[in-house]
This record gives C-alpha cells, sequence and structure tokens, in this order.
C-alpha cells in the first residue's frame, strides 16, 4: 500500500500539473525509460549491471528543419560501493541550431527499508552551440547578425533524488540549473526544467507484467510536457506500449530482448497539433546493452 501511494501521489501532480505549469522542452524520447541519467543523475547506477543505450529520433518527418536528435548514455553501480556513475551525450539538432549536450553523473544510495532505496545524485557537464545563419535567405544577407555563425560552450550542473523498490519508482530532478542565453537572434535560451517520473510494475501472472510510467516537464513561461506510458511485458522478452504527450503526441512502441543482453525497440509517434498537416510522424530507434563488467576497482 506505501508504495502504490507514492506512485499515485506522483502521477496525480503531474497530470494536474499539465493543466497549470509551465515548462521547459528539453530533448525527450518515447524511449525515456532508457535514457534516465540524462533526466536525472539520482537513477546512475540503480541497475546491477553496466546499461549503454543508443538512441535516434527523427521528429515531424517531411517537414524541413525538423528537430533530429541522438542520444548516447551509459550507467552502473560501482563495484561494492553505495554510489553510481553514469554518462551522456546527446546531439539535438533543429535547423540552424544545434546543441551538444555531454554530462557526467554521480549518485549515493540509501537503504530506506528492506525493499526501498533512495538515491541522491549530481551531475556536471557541458553544452556545445552552434547557430549555422550564414546560408540563411535573408532579406538583408549585409546584416550582421547573419555573417558570421555564432559557436559557444557552457557549463551545467544538475541535481536529482529517486525512490525505487522491485515495484515502483519516482523521482524529482533539476537537470539543468544554469540559465543560459545563446543567441539574441533565434532568443534562444536554455532555462531550468523540473521533472517528475514515476512508475508501478504490476504482475499479473508470470507471463504478463503490467507497466504504467510518466514523465513531466514544469516550469513558469513556458507550455509543460507530460508523458503518459502504458507498457506491458510479455514473458520478460518483448515489450508492448502506447505514450500519450499531453496535447502534443500519440504514439506506439514495441521492444524486444535478444540473445547477449541486446534489446531493440521502435516507437513512432502521431503529431496531434497543427504540424500533423505537415508532417509523416515520428520515427524512434533503440538499441541497449546490459553486462555485468569483469573488472575490479
Amino acid at each position: 500500500m506505501f508504495m502504490k501511494k507514492i506512485f499515485l501521489v506522483i502521477f496525480g501532480v503531474a497530470v494536474f500539473g499539465a493543466a497549470t505549469l509551465k515548462a521547459q522542452q528539453e530533448p525527450i524520447f518515447t524511449h525515456y525509460l532508457h535514457n534516465p541519467v540524462s533526466i536525472n543523475p539520482a537513477i546512475a547506477g540503480t541497475v546491477r549491471n553496466l546499461n549503454m543505450s543508443l538512441l535516434s529520433r527523427l521528429q515531424w518527418v517531411g517537414l524541413e528543419g525538423a528537430p533530429k536528435t541522438f542520444s548516447y548514455s551509459a550507467h552502473m553501480p560501482w563495484p561494492d560501493k553505495k554510489i553510481g556513475v553514469g554518462l551522456n551525450l546527446t546531439s539535438d539538432n533543429t535547423w540552424p541550431l544545434s546543441n551538444t549536450h555531454f554530462s557526467g553523473s554521480y549518485a549515493y544510495r540509501l537503504r530506506v527499508t528492506d525493499d526501498i532505496t533512495l538515491s541522491l545524485g549530481i551531475k556536471g557537464g557541458f553544452t556545445y552551440y552552434h547557430a549555422s545563419v550564414t546560408n540563411l535567405n535573408v532579406v538583408n544577407p549585409d546584416d550582421p547578425a547573419f555573417t558570421q555563425n555564432e559557436k559557444r560552450f557552457y557549463p551545467n550542473i544538475g541535481v536529482g533524488a529517486y525512490i525505487y523498490s522491485y515495484q515502483f519508482y519516482a523521482g524529482l530532478s533539476l537537470p539543468r540549473m544554469l540559465q543560459t542565453s545563446f543567441n539574441r537572434k533565434f532568443d534562444k535560451t536554455l532555462k531550468s526544467p523540473l521533472y517528475i517520473i514515476g512508475g508501478y510494475n504490476y504482475e499479473l501472472n508470470s507471463d504478463w507484467v503490467l507497466m504504467p510510467s510518466m514523465l513531466a516537464g514544469a516550469m513558469i513561461g513556458v507550455p509543460m510536457t507530460c508523458d503518459i506510458t502504458a507498457q506491458a511485458l510479455y514473458k520478460g522478452q518483448f515489450y508492448f506500449g502506447a505514450h500519450y504527450r499531453i496535447g502534443d503526441a500519440f504514439g506506439i512502441f514495441f521492444d524486444m530482448k535478444l540473445k547477449h543482453d541486446i534489446s531493440v525497440g521502435y516507437a513512432f509517434d502521431f503529431s496531434l497539433n497543427k504540424l500533423s498537416r505537415i508532417n509523416t510522424g515520428t520515427h524512434e530507434l533503440m538499441i541497449s546493452y546490459s553486462f555485468a563488467p569483469k573488472w575490479k576497482f
């Protein structure tokens, strides 16, 4: 009952917040559970093995200059310690702007009960920003604002908390605490979003497990993001699911565990806003690998 109450409270806060709060649009994947340390550094090391994931997302296919996002992440528990480490590299491109984010994460785990663990995490890294403006078709090509491309590096730090057991998980994080203004031409600012993540695993029988989850991002000033996901696991190998991003998109996905601890997945999103008329959907590919390292520290 305790675990169910925690999940229901977190879930309710996120859904209610969708109608009242505002948020920053981060590079978010439908397979966000395979890219956790980019959202919350406290998730680093909350698994038994070294987990590595590659994600590729082509958004709004058919729309020129639409976002293309690629991400690599890895995290693992430190052997014989209560700590976890992780890293993330994400490239987010929406022509003519591109951002490359790199971060390393550190987390410390505290046992709350025999079944529940609390993890506290911190991350540090940088963002490389590039505005390719010299090839734009502008009214005045001699305008000084468009005669030179812009390249900059910016530091970043983030924090998070994550509580979990075999049946549930819930987390709160600020993955970007340093607000950065990039480019006056495009009013490009990376602000400080607050993320809430939660999920619950419910075993129906020996074959099926229901795994609902949600991810919400909140920040004053821009529309909130909130993903609600319904997922089922069949015989520990096949994942079937659908998700709804409030006011933005509906998607379906399928993942499968292969031999040698390799998993692959595909997701397709349908736009539910005005952009649905000018694009053919969003495609996402995932591949992950989990193994127990043989090295010792």
